[in-house]
């Protein structure tokens, strides 16, 4: 398993460096996970090696958010003055998103209508 988180953090470290490098506007992690995706395509004998970790760490993700949880209370405060505009923009952005996949859903139904679901 050691080799394993190696190699994750590996990624990891390849997508904070070229962010590091290139000023770009994208999370390290995120480009390190777009650099593993295109190793695992290019290698497949990789997802063996990490396999037995991803399904640790997957098992185990809630204490992932953890830190995440205590870092919020840092900003607590922030919470008092702009809760409202917080919560506004959570609202409105998760209707935006359940009403951009409902009529892409349709969409998609639409361009396929001979696999449209039969209901009762």
């Amino acid at each position: 398993m050691i080799l394993a988180l190696l190699i994750l953090l590996t990624f990891q470290f390849l997508g904070e460096g070229t962010v590091a490098l290139l000023n770009l506007f994208i999370p390290g992690p995120v480009l390190g996970m777009v650099y593993f995706f295109i190793a695992l395509v290019l290698w497949p004998p990789l997802k063996e090696k990490v396999e037995a970790l991803s399904r640790f760490m997957n098992a185990h993700l809630a204490l992932f958010f953890v830190p995440a949880g205590v870092g919020i209370i840092d900003y607590f405060d922030l919470f008092g003055r702009y809760g409202w505009a917080m919560a506004i923009t959570l609202i409105v952005s998760t209707l935006i998103t359940l009403g951009v996949t409902a009529w892409f859903f349709n969409l998609l139904l639409k361009m396929h209508p001979e696999q449209e679901p039969k209901h009762d």
